[in-house]
């Protein structure tokens, strides 16, 4: 007797509990397609900024943790690299936070500020190649078109104006051009400027502190040489990493020494148990209105595993039909987060493979556990 049809016919023979099934474990894929969507978008937001870098390695704190504590260090560090044979040119990156001024409402709202030498820049900014010039002007800032909007119509207002007049940490700041980069978890807002104005609202720090280095290095030369070859002499302080290493400390930090990680496997974890109840609630019932067929089955010399397994397979058919609505569902769920936040969120192959293997050891668990009754009977009981 082959169980596969046996598994089918026992899964829709009632169509309305099998909608039900597939709707509950589609609604708990959803919710783990979130949890994992969102925390990826998060995380890729998150090194925005870093993927802007001009150059190939960049020099920080030998205690950096994350773009949103940047830590000081001697500008003259970075300036040893340029006696390094493939290295082109440095250039340094100011990172600060301060409270920006909503004029209108009169709000706080911390903003991250990066300065950059117009000569120089240590950010790839489209909007910068046009007119950076802009960047020269006294107290002259360029404001990020996806900074949230407890900021003020700064856009707007440049767009028509050419100008928006706010206040950094008390004092004046003259919003005179736009661009785009998005959102991290360090702050509301994020502002780019010179590293002459820089230092104007910065004024505790030396003219000799920076906050992050960018080593340039000429065509063909290896990344990995040149931070071998820099390792082996500069001050114990600062270290050099490439973008990539960089990253992922970005990305380890606010997954592993923050709340955001341990709410985001949460939300995973209660999808997946959502989804296991659902399955065992259908699966039990299953079982219970067809105990007698069972006992029949298993009077006739079939074993535990035989019947055990067509119950397992139902709860597999049930996570494979659930499976392509609740991806279809994130697609469209994916969709609007990124057009409400700007978020990079998007499916991937990799992803979509992962929830289908949870979803498939999910509902097995639980199909095996709706067995608990059929594993103890006995056809006598019934008969």
């Amino acid at each position: 007797m082959n169980r596969i049809p046996l598994a089918w016919r026992q899964t829709s023979h009632r169509p309305m509990r099998l909608f039900a099934a597939i709707a509950g474990v589609s609604f708990a894929n959803v919710l783990v397609f979130f949890q994992m969507g969102l925390a990826s978008g998060l995380y890729a937001s998150q090194k925005r900024p870093l993927q802007l870098l001009t150059g190939e390695l960049v020099m920080v704190s030998r205690r950096y943790t994350n773009l949103g504590e940047p830590l000081n260090m001697p500008r003259s560090r970075l300036v040893q690299a340029l006696g390094v044979q493939g290295v082109k040119a440095v250039t340094p990156l100011y990172i600060g936070k301060t409270n920006w001024l909503n004029r209108d409402s009169r709000e706080k709202k911390q903003a991250l500020i990066f300065g950059l030498a117009p000569e120089n820049p240590a950010l790839r900014v489209p909007e910068l190649a046009t007119d950076s010039s802009k960047l020269l002007r006294p107290d002259g800032l360029f404001f990020d078109t996806l900074s949230k909007k407890a900021a003020g119509p700064v856009a707007q207002i440049v767009a028509t104006e050419g100008f928006y007049d706010t206040e950094l940490n008390g004092k004046r700041a003259v919003v005179n051009g736009i661009f785009r980069m998005g959102l991290t978890f360090s702050a509301d807002i994020n502002l780019l400027t010179s590293a002459s104005n820089f230092k104007n609202w910065f004024p505790d720090q030396t003219s000799d502190d920076i906050q992050l280095g960018v080593i340039q290095l000429k065509a063909g030369v290896s990344p990995q040489q040149v931070q071998a070859t820099l390792a082996n002499f500069l001050d114990p302080s600062v270290k050099v990493l490439t973008l990539k290493e960089l990253e992922a400390i970005e990305v380890e930090h606010w997954r592993n020494n923050t709340s955001f990680g341990l709410i985001f496997n949460l939300g995973v974890l209660v999808g997946l148990v959502v989804g296991a109840i659902i399955v065992y609630q259908i699966l039990y019932s299953d079982v219970s209105d067809h105990l007698p067929e069972y006992a029949t089955m298993k009077a006739m010399g079939y074993g535990d595993g035989f019947v055990v397994g067509i119950i397992v397979q139902e709860s597999l058919l049930l996570a494979a039909l659930a499976f392509l609505p609740s991806l279809l569902l994130a697609m469209g769920l994916y969709a609007v987060l990124f057009r409400a936040t700007s978020l990079l969120i998007a499916m991937t192959l990799e992803r979509a493979v992962t929830v289908f293997a949870l979803t498939l050891a999910m509902s097995a668990g639980s199909g095996w556990l709706a067995t608990g009754k059929l594993r103890r009977l006995d056809p006598a009981d019934i008969f």
